[in-house]
């Protein structure tokens, strides 16, 4: 079983590449109950996005719950576990956050790989999606490097093969705390007069966090940050603030054009 997370679409590209290759079963964790699942399958696998060079707060939150017998059953038939972190650039530390918490669970984390995709942090200022052509070259050379991870799964590796980057130590431990303290702000987001009630953003929420009132988005206290929102709406409406305004919007191609509203 592969368990993933994903706001903009990365991590379930990757995610559904290695089910297809792995012939595994992947199910999005938003979309689970994590105290009543079973260990099925020949692999327990975590697929999720690098947040602020740390471990998306709801995936660590799945992992807390998983149930004492899905974890008995994976270390009694040594299934292998693992996760892919996928990232813009680096991880920093986010390995190191992840494996604590798999083995405070009291389960033994094989084998850590990164992909490379492309940005999507825009609430920040200095921070933007990536180039049309930088994103198509991160695109393009991701199902290789998908098939190399799966090999690697395959052979039952144990390793961590990541892109860290400089910095790390300083990246995972003095930037992700403020993260999530300060940069999960639902009070922030609105929706501006280009708005045509579509309605999308509520629909790629994979928090179910937004609601339409009126015909307009409202969003509640389960934001995770993930700007799926944002990323979806084509008219570019949705808003953290001003700090969005001017900042590019990242689709993955399928999803673009799923996400087109009537006229």
């Amino acid at each position: 079983m592969i368990y993933y997370f994903s706001g903009t679409g990365n991590s379930r590209f990757v995610s559904q590449k290695l089910a297809e290759i792995l012939e595994e079963e992947c199910r999005i964790i938003t979309d689970v109950n994590p105290s009543t699942e079973i260990a099925a399958g020949q692999y327990l696998g975590f697929v999720f996005p690098v947040y602020s060079w740390g471990v998306p707060p709801v995936m660590l939150d799945f992992i807390n719950r998983l149930p004492q017998s899905l974890k008995e059953i994976v270390n009694i038939g040594q299934m292998p576990v693992w996760c892919v972190m996928t990232c813009g650039d680096e991880t920093a530390m986010a390995p190191e956050m992840f494996q604590r918490c798999v083995e405070s669970n009291g389960m033994k984390l094989d084998s850590i790989w990164s992909v490379i995709m492309p940005n999507n942090y825009v609430l920040l200022p200095g921070f933007d999606v990536d180039t049309r052509a930088i994103e198509e070259e991160k695109i393009k050379k991701a199902p290789a490097r998908i098939k190399e991870i799966a090999e690697g799964i395959r052979q039952h590796m144990k390793v961590v093969d990541v892109t860290r980057g400089n910095m790390a130590w300083i990246k995972t431990k003095g930037v992700y705390p403020l993260f999530k303290k300060w940069g999960i702000n639902t009070k922030k987001w609105s929706s501006s007069g280009t708005c045509v009630s579509c309605g999308i953003c509520a629909k790629a929420c994979p928090m179910k966090n937004i609601v339409m009132k009126e015909g307009r988005p409202e969003w509640g206290p389960d934001c995770c940050s993930c700007l799926a929102c944002y990323h979806s709406c084509p008219r570019h409406a949705v808003r953290y603030s001003s700090i969005t305004d001017k900042k590019g919007q990242y689709f993955l191609p399928d999803k673009h054009e799923k996400s087109k509203p009537s006229e």
